[in-house]
């Protein structure tokens, strides 16, 4: 695919996110043009404002010619809108179009009812700073353009390609994973601040040890148990404070978070 249209239908957090990705990326064959489709003359300004010249915005009943002009169309609305969306603009799918959806819990089959060619993406708020995650499958139709969407969607940070069977897990692990990250990071902050630490370096020093940590990981390739045991100094703190987590079960907590959000997913493409 060669001078090809990306239409954006649906520019909230993580349309703009894979939208931003890609403006500081380059790759070939690069889009040549970007349309992005909002719900209003507000939201379509806001974007303008952001991102000028880089983009084009359509609103309201403006994209169904924004979708017809598509060559690639990034679903990037909110799961429930979707097939409200898709039918309000239906006069501008043409049925050959790559579809590239951003929606936890739609499945290929479901979304097959708009085009053959169809990219089932599960990524995260951190595409849009280039650090972040994601999980892609493809319709059988749509191997064809694997090249070309793996390049697209490499530009949040990291792209993998698994069976579609994983996407509920990876909506859980990789989409609401930062949240989950996030409240480990407040925990770590807010220990600091119990024991004296100023809240603003407490923050500082709990983001900086949840990054070099994963940094370790994916550099070392060690298994975490591995490198956990070489911060671990016998009768020292470390093992001390992790007793502790153990003792209120946070590591269970937060595995059983990760498999009830995937739950969820696998019921929001039933409603």
């Amino acid at each position: 695919m060669e001078n090809y249209t990306v239409t954006i239908l649906g520019c909230g957090v993580m349309g703009t996110a894979v939208l931003a990705s890609v403006l500081k990326s380059s790759f070939e064959p690069y889009p040549k043009k970007f349309i992005c489709c909002t719900g209003s003359a507000k939201s379509a300004e806001k974007l303008k404002e952001t991102y000028g010249d880089k983009i084009e915005v359509s609103y309201g009943a403006s994209n169904v010619e924004a979708v017809r002009k598509a060559d690639v169309i990034i679903l990037g609305c909110k799961p429930f809108l979707c097939q409200s969306i898709m039918q309000s603009v239906s006069s501008g799918l043409n049925h050959s179009q790559l579809i590239i959806s951003l929606l936890a819990g739609w499945t290929i089959k479901q979304l097959e009812a708009y085009s053959p060619y169809i990219a089932r993406v599960m990524t995260n708020t951190p595409a849009k700073y280039g650090c972040g995650m994601a999980i892609v499958s493809f319709s059988h139709d749509a191997l064809q353009y694997e090249d070309l969407v793996m390049k697209l969607v490499n530009t949040v940070g990291k792209a993998l390609k698994l069976p579609e069977r994983n996407m509920d897990a990876a909506t859980s692990l990789v989409g609401s994973g930062p949240a989950f990250c996030l409240v480990m990071m407040e925990a770590l902050a807010e220990g600091g601040v119990r024991m004296g630490i100023p809240y603003n370096i407490a923050k500082e020093c709990a983001a900086k040890v949840m990054e070099g940590t994963a940094k370790m990981v994916m550099e070392t390739g060690m298994h975490p148990e591995a490198l956990k045991a070489q911060v671990c100094t016998p009768g020292g703190t470390t093992i001390g404070g992790l007793m502790v987590m153990e003792d209120k079960a946070v590591r269970s907590g937060i595995s059983r978070a990760v498999e009830e959000a995937a739950k969820i997913a696998a019921e929001l493409g039933k409603k």
